[in-house]
Parts: C-alpha cells; sequence; structure tokens
C-alpha cells in the first residue's frame, strides 16, 4: 500500500448520485437500518456531507436518508433555500431561535426507526464525521425516540468505495494517464547519473502539463526511492542514481476526482540484474499473484493479505510491514475491507470486513531484498468471479541502460 499521504477524497459527481443512493438504500435493507441521520455544523463539517449535498452549512443541520429512499433535511431558516436548490432532497425543514432538536424529534418520532445509523467509526475517519459535542447534543434529542444507534460504515462504503459503471470509466482513465507518465519518464528521465529529484520534477511537470491532480500531496507524489534509500513520507532523499542499481517509483494522478496508484520497479545500468535482483523480482510478483488468486467477492481482506505475506515469509524475506492492498476510488486510500494483517491497533477491523463486487483494489506486498524493495502495484477491478486489471501488471523488472 501507499506509505504516503492521500488527499481528502473529491465530491461526487451529480451525475453518479441516484446510482450511489440505490445502493445505500440496498444496503439498509441488507442491514436492518431504517434510518440514517447525518448532523453536521459549522466547524464540524461531516466528511461525506458534500456527497448528500449538504455541505458548506453553518448552524446545526440534519439530513435524514430512509431506508424507502426517503430525504428530509432540517436546517437553520437562513439555510433552507440554499438546500432547497440542490434538489436532493424530497423535504426542507427550517428551525429558528428553538434550534434544531424539536423539529428532529417530531420527524424522527413518526418514522419510529427501530435502528439509526450515525457517522460514527472506530476505524475510517471518512465515516467518523461525528464530533463528541455533536453526538452528546443528538442523543440528547432523541432520547427516546430510537431503538439503537449504530455506525453508518456499510452505508458510506456503499456510497464512496462500491463504484458504478461510471466511476470504473473515470478509474480506468486514470489508470491509463498514470501509465502514459510512466512510460514518459521510462523514456526521458530515468538515466544513471540523474538524481531522484530530476525524476521526481520531471513527473510533477508531466502531472501539470497534462493538467491532472497528484493522487495524493504533491510534496511525495510520486515518491523516488534509490537502492536501499529508505521508504518514508518525502517524493526523494537527494540520491543521484548511479549504474546497475534498483529504482521503485511509488506514483499516481487523480482524474475528474478519480485516483490511480501504481509502483513501478527498475533496474538502472549497463549490466544486468544479479541473480539475487531476479530472485527478488520473482518473488514480488509471486506474491502479487497469490494474493490475486483468492481476491473475490465474500473473501475476507485479511485473507488476500495472508495469501501473499506466506510467499513473502516461505522465500526467506522479512515480513512487510504494511497491508496487501487496500481500495481505490474518489481517493488513494478509500475506506472499506483492508488486505490486509489481523493488527488490531493498527488496522482495527478493516480487515475483518469482506471484499464486494465493483471495488477496486492495490495489490502491492514488499520483498526487501539487498539492493532494495521491490513492489509491483497494480490496480484492479472485483468481478463477481474474482478481478479485472486496470493496470498493466509488471511481469518483468525493466531495465534502463
Amino acid at each position: 500500500m501507499s506509505l504516503l499521504m492521500v488527499v481528502e477524497s473529491a465530491p461526487l459527481q451529480n451525475e453518479f448520485r441516484s446510482a450511489k443512493m440505490k445502493l445505500v438504500t440496498q444496503t439498509m435493507h441488507e442491514k436492518g437500518i431504517d434510518l440514517w441521520v447525518i448532523f453536521t455544523r459549522e466547524g464540524n463539517q461531516d466528511p461525506i456531507s458534500n456527497d448528500l449535498m449538504f455541505g458548506s452549512l453553518t448552524w446545526r443541520s440534519a439530513a435524514l436518508i430512509g431506508a424507502d429512499g426517503s430525504r428530509t433535511a432540517i436546517v437553520g431558516s437562513f439555510e433552507v433555500d440554499t438546500v432547497k436548490s440542490s434538489g436532493f432532497y424530497d423535504r426542507v425543514l427550517g428551525y429558528e431561535k428553538e434550534g434544531v432538536a424539536p423539529k428532529l424529534r417530531e420527524v424522527v418520532g413518526k418514522l419510529m426507526p427501530k435502528r439509526i445509523a450515525l457517522n460514527t467509526s472506530y476505524d475510517f475517519g471518512a465515516a467518523d464525521g461525528l464530533s463528541t459535542g455533536m453526538n452528546a447534543y443528538l442523543h440528547e434529542a432523541l432520547k427516546g425516540s430510537v431503538g439503537k444507534f449504530v455506525s453508518s460504515e456499510d452505508l458510506i462504503i456503499s456510497l464512496k468505495t462500491v463504484l458504478v459503471q461510471g466511476e470504473v470509466d473515470l478509474l480506468r482513465e486514470s489508470v491509463g494517464l498514470c501509465e502514459k507518465i510512466y512510460h514518459a519518464t521510462e523514456q526521458e528521465a530515468i538515466r544513471p547519473g540523474r538524481k531522484d529529484e530530476q525524476i521526481y520534477d520531471y513527473m510533477v511537470n508531466e502531472v501539470k502539463e497534462l493538467g491532472l491532480q497528484p493522487a495524493w500531496a504533491e510534496a511525495n507524489c510520486p515518491s523516488v526511492l534509490v537502492g536501499s534509500d529508505s521508504p518514508g513520507h518525502l517524493g526523494f532523499h537527494g540520491t543521484t542514481l548511479k549504474n546497475n542499481q534498483l529504482l521503485k517509483i511509488d506514483f499516481g494522478v487523480q482524474y475528474k476526482g478519480y485516483c490511480s496508484d501504481i509502483q513501478h520497479c527498475y533496474f538502472v545500468g549497463k549490466g544486468s540484474p544479479t541473480s539475487d535482483v531476479r530472485r527478488d523480482f520473482t518473488s514480488a510478483r509471486e506474491a502479487n499473484d497469490a494474493s490475486l488468486d483468492i481476491l473475490k467477492p465474500g473473501v475476507a481482506g485479511h485473507k488476500v493479505d495472508a495469501a501473499a505475506r506466506r510467499v513473502v515469509v516461505s522465500r526467506g524475506y522479512p515480513e512487510f510491514m504494511h497491508a496487501t492492498g487496500h481500495p481505490l476510488g474518489r481517493s488513494t486510500h478509500e475506506l472499506g475491507p483492508l488486505l490486509g494483517p489481523r493488527w488490531r491497533w493498527r488496522y482495527g477491523h478493516a480487515s475483518e470486513l469482506k471484499v464486494q463486487k465493483n471495488m477496486a483494489f492495490t495489490i502491492e506486498p514488499s520483498i526487501l531484498g539487498k539492493k532494495g524493495t521491490l513492489n509491483l502495484e497494480q490496480d484492479v477491478l472485483v468481478t463477481s468471479r474474482g478481478y479485472l486489471e486496470l493496470s498493466k501488471p509488471q511481469e518483468e523488472l525493466t531495465c534502463i541502460g
């Protein structure tokens, strides 16, 4: 998985909102959730409020999504027309000096929901938008009006991580543009004697020339790693690329809000890769393939990780200290099933979640060899029976003389 910082998720495009909301209400029925309440205010804007046409509001504001597809908004009186203009909500109710609580209690009381989903999450920031104070306010306002509060994680995963066809098309475009920049970089920028900073600068400029955005923070997108330089949250170390060294680049672009994330490995110089380097590459490829062999809907993320991890350790390499892969979409690291180990205090329960059809993932176990780290990160889409390649897998170590 990318070791680097990511940018905030891009807003959901209007053309996909109807299809995505169908996925949300379907998930509500599957999980027995009667009502989803999004509670937000100035200074505590919920991370998904813009996706639900409910962002940039001043006073305490509640959006109520019913399992029947109904949508009600309760907002300060000055913002009623603003929310109505979105056309997303069936009803927009305003309040004045009495505050949001009376109308919220009235609407919820009439619905008599047994289970209300709130944006609270132990593991996912994008699903944890309800602040401590807002949570306390909501519980007091709805005291006696609801059977049980539950997390909205599953609903937000449906909203953000399960992709509809148009989103898949944009993700493919993002991957293709990322690969285009990689190809240009191989032709123009990777040479013995070049500094890692020069390669970084070339790729950053290519992103700008194509009118794109980096998939995560520009300060470390790309990350250019020469030889045994240590990985970390930086774009380069200031190292000069010498003959017969390994080079690893981690890079992605954001195209119309959708992010690619690919790593390529190179052997640079006049000589040929040693047998150790060839073995390192083969082991990395086998680890990728082992995880892909079991990637399909219904499989828990930790099982996909374990398949790759077994290959790495059985070949005598140290265990890699990150997940085998992560969901990909409108941000580089989407919430949802992590293809990672059961490291509770690092990953929580994310690796216990099951892979779903139409989720995109990176596949990127690491091999730490004597000449450096190899990650053959590729992007794939989960299908009903397995996976579909979005990026071209690196089947051979690319040699550049």
